[in-house]
Parts: structure tokens; sequence; C-alpha cells
């Protein structure tokens, strides 16, 4: 069977069907959710070619005003991926980055991919990263400055990137540091993926920009992050 596809950011609801996740292909998947709420539906789950995440979305305020830093803490046990967390323009921003802190304490020394939210909020997701940093950080559709993305980088963040992102952005992207996502069900039209795990288009605007096998490349570089054997 060829490599399958990599979608390291997608949005996926918990109560899909054997079925459906068949439907997906020749994918394997990175499911985030939106809340702790959301990801305890998912934390028995064992679909084979998703993976499914532990999040708390900055930008819904109802999952941020959820939020226990105690009950987190232990549910990261359960999972290889957190996410989708981070921070969001919208919103609280105190609030935001305090559960922002909590989330990466919890995170601290454990085995874990976290899929970070940065949108108009990169500064202040570079400066908590920079504070307590990750080997697992994923920095999900990043939107900031050249420079920014040299200060991501230099932090040891990787980038999970889409069809919809501009492709300069793109180019001052380390390419070792490159993961494919297509954010599913958002942008789709600008994505042009018809489902989680179609990353097509991604992989040939990587290939365009770095000539480079956009799917061995995605695979290789989580592989480096050394966590690819309990996906």
């Amino acid at each position: 069977m060829n490599q399958p596809m990599l979608d390291t950011h997608a949005h996926i609801a918990p109560d899909v069907t054997p079925a459906q996740v068949k439907a997906l292909g020749n994918a394997h998947v990175f499911a985030v959710t939106r809340s702790i709420a959301e990801a305890r539906l998912v934390a028995r789950r064992k679909d084979t070619n998703l993976t499914w995440g532990l999040g708390v979305h900055p930008g819904k305020p109802d999952a941020l005003a959820a939020y226990n830093e105690d009950t987190f803490t232990r549910a990261v046990d359960y999972f290889t991926l957190v996410g989708e967390v981070g921070m969001d323009r919208r919103g609280d921003r105190t609030r935001q980055r305090e559960v922002f802190d909590s989330i990466l304490t919890a995170c601290t020394n454990r085995p874990v991919l976290i899929s970070i939210h940065s949108t108009g909020r990169t500064k202040d997701v570079l400066e908590a990263l920079a504070e307590q940093p990750h080997p697992g950080a994923i920095l999900h559709w990043f939107t900031g400055t050249l420079d920014e993305i040299d200060q991501a980088a230099a932090l040891g963040c990787y980038f999970s990137v889409n069809a919809a992102m501009a492709s300069e952005i793109i180019a001052h992207m380390p390419v070792e540091r490159l993961l494919t996502e297509t954010d599913f069900p958002s942008s789709r039209r600008k994505t042009r993926a018809s489902k989680p795990g179609d990353v097509q288009a991604i992989e040939r605007l990587i290939a365009d920009i770095h000539q480079a096998d956009a799917r061995r490349l995605a695979r290789t570089n989580l592989d480096a992050l050394g966590l690819a054997a309990r996906l």
C-alpha cells in the first residue's frame, strides 16, 4: 500500500462511525477536539487511522470557562496528542494565557504532540513557548511574521501547513519542520480539502516550493519528533 497521507490537524465529530472513518481512505488524521468534555467522548476510541486529541480551543469561551487544571493533567495520560489548544484574537487574552500556560505545564515531560492555535496572538503564544518549551510543539496554520517563524523554529517548533496559506510563508519555514494539515472543515474552498486527510493540494504546493516529496517529508518530520511509534 502507498504511504498514507498525513493530516496533522482536522476536526472530526466524536460520534463518527467506523464506515465514515474507513471512507477517509489511505490517510492518517490527527483529530483535534475543542474541549475536555468533547475529548472525553473519544478517549476510549480505537480508530487505527485516527489520532484523537485532548483540546481546549482558545476561541471557545465555554471550553475556557470549564477548564480545570487537575482534570486536564489527569486526562493527558490517555492521549498522545494535545490539541487544539493555544490563544486566539477573540476573547479574554488573560484567561487564554492562563489556560495555555497551565496546559503547557501539564504537558511537561509528557510524550505528546501539541497542536497549537495562535491566530491573532502569535507573540503571546511564542512567549509562552519560550517560557515552557516542548519538543512536540506544532504551530497549526501559523500566520506570524517571518521573524516570528524564525523565532518559532529556534524554539524547536514544527509547522502544520495547508493550501490556504501563502506560499512565501511556507517557503520561509524550515523544510525539516513542515507537516501537512487540512484543518477540515474550515476554509474548504481555500484548502481544497474534500475531507479530513485530503492533503493532496498542500502536498503539491510543498513540492512546488521545496522540490520535495511532501508525503515522505511529512512522515520523516513526524518521525523526527520521536513519537511515531505511539501514534
